[in-house]
């Protein structure tokens, strides 16, 4: 009972770091598959910075297409980056709908599982076509059954109603600790053609920009935005190019620094165990006092004396870093399962984490062990 006391804080710091780097790693791996739904070569071109505003400074569905001529081998997809909002009320039922507003081939560089009908294609684009692809939700929501193709809804669009055409109905896949991080939705998800929701004059702020995969993302983003500021007759620095990879990098060293800047402070406990062994290795040490004495007495050199404490010290603070790791891992398996968050644990880590609890046992257990070996055998066979 008093080893495993003894052994409680190196359990705790051991099971807390493993704990937090193991979250730390999962975050980022979740991070990873979330990005890579939303496209590794994917990124977003805005003004930026310009002070004599100018309304040409826009970007028109006729500076779209010059883009697409420009640049068409090395871009899969273009598109401004917009959206509407509308109430569609269906049978005194009322829902919600976001509308984001897309371009012919959208389904090719994101994975859209249709479960009935088709997506938008380039024929309702050019012909700015009245016609909605809905997320199987917003479906059900409204008409009560998921294949509602065929269907015609009614949404608010520039203050005026229109009537779309219901032609495919798709399925969104989204993983457990995305919907968590985006809290409840107020809105049901939908598609409808760029071209359709927004008129020829129409000023668009940013672009959704897709580069091919045998193509760098940021030497194409230099090479638009320079052809887009000569277009403009703007300098460089008045349009930004922003990736995806960009948006990753930054949240993967928030995350990272977050779990060490945890961890370290977890780790804590760690210099508590290792008073506590320290503490528990004194008293054996004067327990023992005798014992000691009669191994001196029969030959046994400082030496061995010395290695037979530090030894029971790193194997007690040992046990306790294999005990602190399962329980950690226990622990963040069990939390991963409550919020279906698919768990990793860097086998690196655990390593570390049992060679440091040894470390931390030699190193609180030297003093001690170095008492019993200076022992005189003299005095320690008189102790009692």
């Amino acid at each position: 009972m008093r080893s495993l006391l003894t052994m409680l804080g190196i359990i705790i710091g051991i099971s807390s770091v493993i704990a937090i780097v193991s979250i730390g790693d999962s975050m980022k791996g979740v991070m990873d598959d979330i990005y890579k739904d939303i496209g590794k070569n994917r990124a977003y071109m805005y003004i930026y910075n310009i002070e004599d505003f100018r309304s040409t400074d826009f970007f028109f569905i006729e500076d779209i297409e010059l883009l697409k001529d420009r640049f068409g081998d090395k871009i899969n997809y273009l598109c401004p980056t917009e959206g509407l909002r509308s109430d569609v009320v269906v049978n005194k039922n009322t829902v919600k709908l976001q509308m984001e507003c897309i371009d012919s081939g959208f389904d090719k560089v994101q994975h859209i599982e249709m479960l009935y009908g088709r997506m938008i294609n380039e024929s309702d684009v050019n012909r700015k076509s009245k016609v909605i692809v809905l997320e199987q939700n917003a479906a059900l929501k409204i008409f009560n059954r998921e294949n509602a193709v065929g269907k015609t809804i009614r949404v608010k669009i520039e203050n005026n109603m229109e009537d779309l055409l219901v032609i495919g109905v798709y399925k969104n896949d989204q993983s457990p600790v995305l919907s968590l991080l985006q809290g409840q939705k107020m809105y049901e998800d939908s598609y409808v053609p760029y071209t359709m929701a927004f008129p020829q004059n129409y000023g668009f702020y940013q672009l959704d920009v897709f580069i091919a995969d045998n193509y760098s993302v940021s030497t194409v983003g230099n090479e638009i935005i320079s052809y887009v500021a000569k277009l403009k007759n703007r300098e460089i620095d008045n349009y930004r190019f922003y990736t995806v990879e960009e948006d990753q990098a930054t949240l993967n060293g928030i995350v990272g620094g977050m779990s060490i800047a945890v961890a370290c402070i977890a780790a804590i406990s760690l210099l508590v165990g290792g008073i506590g062994i320290m503490n528990i290795m004194l008293v054996s040490v004067t327990e023992r006092t005798r014992e000691i004495g009669i191994k001196k007495a029969l030959g046994a050199r400082t030496k061995d004396v010395l290695f037979q404490f530090l030894i029971e010290s790193a194997t007690l603070s040992a046990i306790g870093g294999i005990v602190g790791t399962m329980s950690g891992i226990g622990l963040v398996m069990l939390g991963g399962s409550v919020i279906s968050l698919p768990i990793v644990v860097n086998p690196l880590s655990i390593i570390i984490a049992v060679a440091f609890s040894m470390i931390i046992g030699v190193f609180f257990g030297y003093y001690p062990a170095k008492k019993a070996a200076k022992a005189d055998p003299i005095d320690a066979l008189r102790y009692e």
